[in-house]
């Protein structure tokens, strides 16, 4: 293969994009292609969205002609066009990616489809498992499944629904669907088996025991087990090692090897008396008799000058002047005249578009269906609400 060839087959990533957008792109269990998420964030998202939109469109046209059709596959057609919105949209679930909408339509429009035909696909059970990840209650999506025979001949349903009932702390209940999996030998047998082999494993290091329930639990128990005759030793439980030592054990007091030498001689024999005590109050005071006191030495010119007479500085006379002093008069204030006032008064627009666009501009107001994000909430909320309550197969209301 020539080197010409080789660039083209692998095309280069830019991994600083991906670095830069990482935090607004959902990680998934199977990975992403490096290729179409960098392909994806490299395009501007105003051509993005009109790219998206087609290809979308396309996809459903082969949807509806897949359920028209008896030869044609609408299951295939339906997975072909989650999967495409899941890597298409990396940020998840969204008002603009649909996908909460999208796996409820396949979900309920296949599950009565040409003679219940695709509720023992592996396919359609996984439809159902990726929308019970999106609800609130995943437990009713899966009661949902048991209860109208979709996926029961299938472990992935039963390690599933054991996982979920797991990680809300419900082990009792997960060991029920697990051994009812293996009761219904779903296949594969041998892989339900194994992962009910690990759920019992993790149930016995669930709980381990710790001190403090012995020292309770041994203290409960000491009245009876001290109820014994004389000729037996009663037994009393073992003391973990870090036990307290007994009371009327000796206690250990340290003893300094230099206290005996320094507790001989003492350094204060006497506090003294309170004037002693506040020396640092008290001025020392000396006699003045016989005592000179030091003068600074005399010099020649300061001698010579100490008797003249300050002289104190006077400015000089100032000329007369004859001049007249004029005070300053504003000539007579003008009023100005009261300028006029134009309110202010935004243009015409039009109802339909709030903002004026600037002509040859590609900026787009991005608009927010509020239809669809409210529709994509109640089904987060309630997954079955458009089956009815004849439809369900099982009591709702239960947890």
């Amino acid at each position: 293969m020539s080197q010409e060839d080789s660039s083209q087959c692998s095309p280069i990533v830019d991994a600083d994009l991906l670095e830069a957008a990482k935090e607004n792109v959902q990680p998934l269990a199977t990975g992403r292609r490096v290729t179409a998420l960098s392909s994806i964030l490299a395009t501007p998202h105003a051509h993005r969205e009109s790219k998206l939109a087609s290809t979308r469109n396309r996809l459903r046209i082969n949807v509806d002609l897949a359920m028209e059709d008896e030869d044609e596959d609408p299951l295939e057609a339906y997975c072909r066009l989650v999967n495409w919105t899941i890597e298409n949209y990396p940020q998840g679930h969204s008002a603009e990616s649909g996908l909460l909408e999208l796996l409820e339509e396949a979900t309920r429009v296949l599950k009565d489809h040409r003679n219940r035909k695709w509720r023992a696909e592996p396919k359609y059970l996984k439809l159902w498992l990726l929308y019970a990840s999106y609800v609130e209650k995943p437990t009713i999506i899966y009661r949902f499944l048991i209860a109208n025979d979709i996926g029961t001949d299938l472990s992935l349903l039963y390690e599933e629904y054991s996982a979920v009932l797991e990680r809300d702390g419900r082990r009792q209940e997960a060991d029920k669907v697990y051994k009812l999996g293996i009761a219904r030998r779903a296949d594969p047998l041998d892989h339900l088996k194994a992962r009910h082999a690990d759920f019992e494993k993790r149930m016995m290091c669930a709980t381990p025991v710790t001190l403090p329930e012995i020292a309770s639990t041994s203290t409960s128990r000491r009245p009876a087990t001290l109820a014994t005759t004389a000729n037996r030793t009663p037994t009393l439980p073992l003391a973990p090692a870090t036990a307290t030592p007994r009371s009327n054990a000796p206690v250990q007091v340290f003893v300094d090897p230099s206290g005996a030498a320094s507790m001989e001689r003492n350094a204060w024999p006497d506090i003294g008396t309170r004037k002693t005590r506040i020396k640092e109050n008290v001025p020392q005071t000396k006699k003045m008799a016989g005592s000179t006191l030091k003068q600074s030495k005399r010099t020649a010119s300061s001698s010579s000058t100490s008797g003249s007479r300050i002289v104190p500085f006077m400015d000089p006379p100032q000329p007369s002047s004859s001049r007249i002093i004029v005070p300053f008069v504003d000539d007579e204030p003008t009023v100005p005249a009261t300028p006029k006032f134009t309110p202010f008064r935004d243009e015409t627009v039009s109802v339909t578009s709030p903002v004026a666009h600037a002509p040859d501009s590609v900026m787009k107001v991005k608009g927010v269906d509020v239809a669809s994000y409210a529709e994509a909430e109640v089904l987060r909320k309630d997954p079955l609400k458009n089956y009815g309550t004849e439809g369900l197969g099982f009591d709702d209301t239960l947890p």
